[in-house]
């Protein structure tokens, strides 16, 4: 008879090597050279935190910076309750897939492989809803409706966008309910 704490130990790793998949199969499209310098997104664009400022965001451009489609940030709001019932383990592995994942696809979208970023960020959503969906719930229904919104955009820029507004008011929560974990 096998032990329930077995079950979930191989249930666990195989999530993980989901998530690991997902990375790495967009991640060797990062390691091509940059001719460029990297537009930096201001944390200033969120328009709840006060710590990140106004509403409109604000990009460091140079000469070499490929053209970018102008964009209309939704960056959601939500009330810390979203997080109920999630553990600080769940919050840590939330937050680190987020950031591996923009640290990814943000250069591709810079580079102007909206795509690429696009799809860098709906697999580590994808991967996230898998690990988190059973012990935390409201992250994984805030990437569920996020790709779902971003899946019936036409534009790969805006669907990237999409995404990013998602994890965006993610991190933020999270990072307004840190005090209290």
């Amino acid at each position: 008879m096998s032990s329930p704490r077995w079950v979930l130990g191989v249930l666990a790793a195989l999530g993980a090597l989901v998530m690991i998949d997902a990375i790495a199969a967009v991640a060797w499209v990062s390691l091509r050279p940059r001719a460029s310098q990297a537009i930096v997104y201001a944390p200033s664009a969120h328009p709840t935190s006060p710590w990140r400022g106004s509403s409109s965001p604000h990009f460091e451009e140079t000469e070499e910076t490929p053209a970018l489609p102008s964009i209309k940030r939704n960056v959601p709001v939500f009330e810390a309750r979203l997080l109920d019932g999630c553990s600080k383990t769940d919050l840590d592995t939330v937050e680190n897939h987020i950031h591996d994942a923009i640290n990814i696809g943000a250069p591709l979208y810079n580079d102007g492989d909206f795509d690429a970023c696009y799809h860098t960020y709906d697999a580590t959503a994808d991967a996230i809803t898998r690990i988190t969906e059973k012990t935390c719930k409201g992250p994984a229904g805030v990437l569920r409706i996020g790709r779902e919104r971003a899946s019936k955009l036409s534009s790969p820029a805006a669907q990237a966008w999409a995404m990013r507004d998602a994890f965006d008011g993610l991190l933020d929560v999270i990072d307004r309910k840190g005090p209290e974990l």
